[in-house]
C-alpha cells in the first residue's frame, strides 16, 4: 500500500482537493515533535488555501498561527489584503 504522502500527492496533482486534504489532515499535527506530522500540518494548510477554503483557514486561524499566516498570504495573493 502506498504511503499516505504519495496518496495525497497524487490527489493534489489531479486537483482532488477533498481527497488530498482528508489524507494529509488525518496525520497533520501542529508543533509536533515528529517532523513528518508538523510538515503535514503545513501542507494541510497549503492544500486548504489552494482549494480556496478561506472559511476553514479562518476557523483554524483562530487558534493556529500557521493558519493565520497562510490565510493572510492567500488574501494577499488574491489582492484582498483588507479582507
Amino acid at each position: 500500500m502506498p504511503h499516505w504522502s504519495e496518496i495525497a500527492r497524487v490527489a493534489q496533482e489531479r486537483g482532488d482537493w477533498d481527497r488530498a486534504i482528508a489524507v494529509v489532515g488525518a496525520v497533520a499535527q501542529c508543533y509536533s515533535t515528529d517532523h513528518e506530522r508538523h510538515n503535514a500540518h503545513l501542507w494541510h494548510l497549503d492544500l486548504l488555501a489552494r482549494a480556496g477554503r478561506h472559511v476553514e483557514l479562518a476557523a483554524l486561524g483562530e487558534r493556529d498561527v500557521h493558519a493565520r499566516r497562510r490565510l493572510k498570504r492567500l488574501l494577499d495573493e488574491e489582492g484582498r489584503r483588507e479582507d
